[in-house]
Order: C-alpha cells, then structure tokens, then sequence
C-alpha cells in the first residue's frame, strides 16, 4: 500500500466523522431550553478538536478523549488503521467498551447509511449504551464505522457519555464536541509513518496542484456550513489571538450584530474560513 493510499484510507476517516455528524435528528432539540457552551478549538501533534473551557484533554496517535471535570461527561474518539483479520462494527464497539466500561450494555442499534471505501465500503452502525460510572448511571452514544478486506480493516468510532440525569440537556451539545475531532496529521496518525514504504516522485503541476486546492476550498466550505447548520453551533474566529471557537447559535447578539467575544465581551468575532 502507498502513502496516498494510507492518506486516502485515513481521509476516508475523517468523511466517516463528519458524516456520521449528520446522523442525528437535530429538530428534536428545538423543544427544549438550550444552554449550551462555547467550544474552544485545540489544535495536537495528530488532530483538532474544540471543548469547553476547563476541559481535560488527552491525545494520542490513535485518538483524542475530552472529559469535564470529574469525568462522568466524556468525548472519545478512536482511530485504528490497518488491523488484522475481519471486523465489525459491533464487534470493534464490544473490544472498546470491555477497555472502556465493562459494565456497559448496548440498550438500541442502528444501521446507519453505508459511506464510500478505498478498498471496501464502510458499514455504520449507531448505538444508545447504559453503563455505571463510580456507582452513577451514565448514558452513552457510539458511532462506529468499518471498512474490512483483504484481512485488514480500518475502525473508526465517535463515543459521547454523560450522567443519566444531565442527558436529555448535554446531547444537545455533546454531538457536536464529537464530530470537531478531525484528523491534520495524516502522515504519522494512526502510526502511518512506521510503515516501510516504496519511494513515490509525483510530478509537480503547480496549475493542476492550484485547481485542486481551489476545489478543496469550494467543499470545505459546504461542509462546514451543512456541519454548522446541523449541530447548532457557528466556527468564529478571534483575530487577535488567533484563536477559533464554536459558538452555539443562541448566542448571537443581535443588537450588536454578531458573536461576542468570550474574552473581550466588547469586542465581536469573525466568521472563521473553511481550513481555520
């Protein structure tokens, strides 16, 4: 396999993520009063994600969890590239949740639309999870997508928790802290670069390279705004410090027409590009 390959396969990832972020039925939320945070952006050696403020944070090559404080409120998310043998997606949440709590059951199961594959289309499934956290009932959702042949596989899963008892308020924001995981280290995410490789020169073709990073941009925007417009929440960007954050709609200040700055409340943010 090639690195484009490995990159391909591992964008292919990242398209899952995203479109699994779609799943969900986001009208359903409108009944309920919202008090949603904003969500910081942080970029890793491997991905980006947002989260509130005072959140934990840990990364690896393989993922990125975000937990609150106390940890019973948890993002996971986990990436695992080239594995041996065959795999499912019930299969790959079973192995992650005998790590993670092996006092969780699956309460609800959904096959979820089939997502495009280099080597095979990846099977989604979607699933509603009860478990006990330190004595506490706790709730979870976990996407997780497979793409298996060949006797190899690429998994990847998106798995949000909270107590039962703040569940129906935090899913109206906790989807979207897990779909703002994106890989941005393709070459060494999921150990890529300790696989021994044959040497490639492509050609280069500045006008080629230019159109297709035009074509990029055109997408990139789409896909933030579809992303936006589904989880409720608006990227801005501040451009003194350089920092991005989602804002959740209900926080726009109409009277001063825009987004307030959560660290200089009289000053407003920008509408952060496709890329930032």
């Amino acid at each position: 396999m090639t690195l484009s390959l490995i990159r391909i396969a591992l964008g292919c990832c990242a398209v899952v993520f995203a479109s699994l972020a779609f799943s969900g039925e986001p009208g359903a939320s409108k009944a309920r009063a919202l008090d949603r945070p904003v969500l910081e952006f942080h970029q890793g050696q491997y991905f980006r994600w947002s989260a509130p403020r005072g959140w934990g944070m840990n990364e690896t090559t393989n993922g990125v969890d975000l937990f609150a404080p106390g940890r019973a409120t948890f993002v996971s998310s986990a990436l695992l590239a080239g594995g041996f043998g065959d795999m499912s997606p019930p299969q790959f949440l079973a192995m992650t949740l005998r790590q993670v709590n092996p006092s969780a059951r699956v309460t609800q199961a959904r096959r979820l639309r089939d997502q495009p594959g280099i080597l095979a289309p990846w099977r989604v499934e979607e699933y509603e999870i009860a478990a006990t956290y330190q004595g506490i009932p706790v709730r979870m959702n976990a996407t997780v997508g497979v793409s298996s042949a060949y006797g190899r596989y690429y998994a990847t899963m998106t798995l949000y928790q909270s107590p039962a008892s703040t569940w129906e308020q935090v899913r109206t924001w906790l989807p979207a802290v897990a779909h703002s995981i994106v890989v941005t280290n393709p070459r060494q995410v999921a150990g890529a670069d300790r696989v021994m490789l044959p040497r490639n020169n492509p050609l280069d073709n500045s006008g080629l390279i230019e159109s297709w990073r035009q074509k990029g941009l055109s997408e990139d925007r789409i896909s933030q705004a579809r992303q936006e417009a589904t989880m409720g929440y608006e990227r801005m960007h501040d451009s003194q410090t350089g920092r991005n954050y989602n804002m959740p709609y209900e926080a726009y200040d109409a009277a001063a027409g825009g987004y307030r700055n959560p660290m200089r409340p009289n000053e407003l943010l920008r509408k952060a590009g496709p890329g930032e």
